[in-house]
């Protein structure tokens, strides 16, 4: 298995504002710092939609309501946006959590406030 580079605060600015500014294409880019194009594509929608801090790792976890998981989950379902729309819609950090989300509603599991415990009706 080849060793996967973590990559700080720092490497990811200055690689997002390469991109950005047309300094290197998108596939020169992900060449260049052996970057996974899907990583450069979330990079790039994280400081769209949280500005230069989005590309920080996170220390705490975010939290989201029973509403704003469903609402993301019916936009998904209703195919009236793509799934980076939707990401960036509801300031959502993971494609994996909003997959989450989807399997649990798919699979008829109740849709709770982060970290409440507890169910909203």
């Amino acid at each position: 298995m080849a060793f996967k580079h973590k990559f700080t605060y720092e490497e990811k600015v200055k690689i997002v504002s390469e991109y950005i500014d047309g300094t290197y294409g998108f596939r020169e880019i992900c060449k260049r710092y052996d970057i996974n194009q899907g990583s450069l594509k979330d990079w790039k929608r994280l400081y769209e939609t949280f500005g230069w801090s989005g590309l920080k790792a996170g220390s705490k976890t975010t939290r989201y309501s029973k509403e704003t998981k469903e609402a993301a989950v019916r936009d998904y379902l209703s195919h009236e946006f793509t799934f980076p729309e939707i990401l960036k819609k509801y300031q959502i950090r993971s494609g994996t959590q909003l997959k989450k989300w989807i399997k649990k509603y798919n699979g008829c599991e109740v849709l709770k406030s982060s970290g409440t415990g507890e169910t909203i009706s």
